[in-house]
C-alpha cells in the first residue's frame, strides 16, 4: 500500500454538526479520534456560532436603521405641507448635463409664508393650467417628501444583508485559513503514525512462514 493511499483517510470521518459539538466539549468517546480532529471540532462548532452571531447582529443592525429611518421621516413630516399647485407653464426637462432628467414646470400656489411660485417637479407632458401637488416645507419651499415606508424597509433589508455578506466573508475566511492549518497539522500526525506503523504492517506479510 502506498503512502499515498494509505493517507487518503487522514480526515475525520463526515460528522454532523452535533456531533462537532459533542466532540469540540471531550464528550465523544472513539478512541479513534484524535488531537486534531477535535481540534476540527472546535473549529466547526465556532464557525456555527459565529455564524448565528452574525445572523443576529446583522438583523439587529437592520432593526435600528430601520427604527432610525422612521423617526426620522416621522420627524420631517411634521415640517413637510401638502398643498395644491398650478402650472403656470408647460413641462420641461432639466439640463441632462447636471446629472438630472426630470420634467419641471413653472407653478404657483397659496401658502402662509414664503414664495407662491417656482418650479415643481411634474408628469412628462403636463400642460399649462395643471393642477399638481406639491410638498413645501416650513419655509414655504418646494421640498421632497419625507422617505417611504417601502425605501425605509429596503434600506433596513440592504444594510442586514451587507452586514451578513461581511461578517460572514470574514468567518468563511478565518475558517478556511484555520482549516488549511489543521488539515497541514494532520498531514504531519499521520505521516509520522505511518511511519511507526509501516514497518509492523509490511512485517505481517513478510515475516517467517509467510508465504512469498
Amino acid at each position: 500500500m502506498s503512502v499515498a493511499a494509505a493517507t487518503h483517510g487522514r480526515r475525520a470521518p463526515h460528522t454532523s454538526l452535533r456531533g462537532h459539538a459533542r466532540r469540540a466539549v471531550g464528550r465523544d468517546r472513539n478512541p479513534l479520534c484524535r488531537p486534531v480532529d477535535r481540534a476540527y471540532s472546535r473549529l466547526v462548532a465556532a464557525s456555527a456560532l459565529m455564524a448565528l452571531v452574525t445572523v443576529l447582529l446583522a438583523a439587529v443592525a437592520a432593526v435600528l436603521v430601520h427604527r432610525a429611518e422612521t423617526d426620522d421621516a416621522r420627524d420631517l413630516a411634521r415640517h413637510r405641507h401638502a398643498v395644491t399647485a398650478v402650472t403656470t407653464g408647460p413641462a420641461q426637462s432639466d439640463d441632462p448635463r447636471a446629472g438630472s432628467v426630470r420634467e419641471q414646470a413653472p407653478a404657483r400656489w397659496t401658502y402662509p409664508v414664503g414664495p407662491e411660485a417656482g418650479y415643481v417637479p411634474v408628469p412628462e407632458g403636463t400642460v399649462t393650467g395643471t393642477a399638481v401637488p406639491v410638498v413645501l416645507d416650513d419655509a414655504g419651499q418646494p421640498s421632497g417628501p419625507p422617505r417611504s415606508g417601502d425605501l425605509i424597509v429596503t434600506d433596513a433589508a440592504l444594510v442586514g444583508l451587507g452586514a451578513v455578506l461581511v461578517l460572514g466573508s470574514c468567518t468563511e475566511g478565518w475558517f478556511v485559513l484555520r482549516r488549511r492549518r489543521l488539515d497541514r497539522r494532520a498531514d504531519r500526525s499521520w505521516e509520522a503514525a505511518w511511519e511507526r506503523v509501516e514497518p509492523h504492517w509490511s512485517g505481517r506479510w513478510e515475516g517467517p512462514g509467510a508465504q512469498r
